[in-house]
C-alpha cells in the first residue's frame, strides 16, 4: 500500500512539474509572438516606403529626355525646346 501511494505521489509530482514547465514554455511563446508582430509591422512599413521610392524613380526616369543620336536630330530637338519656352 505504501509503495502504491509513493508511486501515485511521484506521478502527481511529475504532473505538477510538467504543468509548470508548460506554463513557462507558453509564456516564452507569447513573448516570441509579440516580437514577431512588431517585426511584421516594421517590415510592412519598410515595404510601403520602398514602393513609394520605386514610384518616384519610375517618374524620374520618364522625365529624362531621350538621347538624340544624330546631329540633325539634336539641332531640331533643341529648336523645339527653345520654341516651347
Amino acid at each position: 500500500m505504501k509503495g502504491l501511494a509513493k508511486i501515485i505521489g511521484i506521478i502527481l509530482g511529475i504532473l505538477g512539474l510538467s504543468s509548470k514547465a508548460t506554463a513557462k514554455k507558453k509564456a516564452a511563446v507569447k513573448k516570441i509572438d509579440a516580437k514577431k508582430k512588431v517585426v511584421k509591422k516594421q517590415l510592412d512599413n519598410i515595404d510601403k516606403e520602398l514602393k513609394a521610392v520605386k514610384k518616384k524613380q519610375t517618374k524620374a526616369k520618364k522625365k529624362v529626355p531621350k538621347k538624340v543620336t544624330s546631329v540633325r536630330k539634336a539641332k531640331s530637338s533643341l529648336k523645339n525646346r527653345a520654341s516651347k519656352k
